[in-house]
């Protein structure tokens, strides 16, 4: 039967723990390299990410769904080059309602969409916060969105989270230890059927 339809989703990726986490590298805002975000596991309480989007539902078109879904952002991750961001986003659906999970389900076994993106980042006069802005292509998924496709606009900023325990934050070495972005655009499912 098939499926299309238009979305939005709304989330945040930090960088946890880190340094002693090796799973998450945070940017400096201006630096070269590769970068790595993640969102806390699904079984936590995430505000935004609890009630993310609209996509995993089709629009609350799966049956027993409800928009907005949770999602997690496992990981949000990007290499910089001359200000220009080259990125991947795994998107962990949590749940097709909102909330965090307590399914006791590992997240690794969750659906995931995957989600290429390509931006170019912008830093003001402010030295804790770059916005980036571009577009994005989904490029299928795991279970349900094996067959998932779309296409559109990314925008976000990279900031920082007031941490009392962390000594990066001086100056213009502030690490932007937090991410949050939007995509808008459009999907296709051609496997999707009630």
């Amino acid at each position: 039967m098939g499926i299309q339809g238009s979305f939005h989703l709304l989330a945040m990726a930090h960088t946890a723990l880190w340094p002693g986490n090796a799973g998450v590298v945070p940017w400096n805002g201006q630096s070269d390299g590769d970068y790595v975000y993640r969102a806390i596991p699904c079984s936590g309480n995430a505000p935004v990410n609890n009630l993310s989007s609209n996509l995993p539902s089709y629009n609350s078109l799966i049956a027993g769904s409800r928009s907005p879904a949770s999602t997690r952002s496992h990981p949000f991750r990007f290499t910089v080059s001359n200000g220009h961001l080259d990125g991947a986003i795994d998107l962990t659906v949590c749940q097709l309602a909102p909330g965090p999970c307590e399914d006791g389900l590992d997240d690794a076994q969750r659906d995931r969409i995957h989600v290429r993106f390509e931006a170019q980042a912008s830093r003001g006069d402010a030295v804790a916060e770059v916005t980036f802005s571009g577009r994005f292509v989904i490029a299928g998924g795991s279970g349900r969105y094996e067959q998932l496709s779309g296409e559109g606009t990314i925008q976000g900023s990279f900031f920082r989270l007031p941490r009392s325990d962390d000594p990066t934050d001086q100056g213009s070495s502030v690490m932007l230890r937090d991410v949050q972005y939007v995509l808008v655009g459009t999907f296709t499912d051609p496997a999707f059927a009630t």
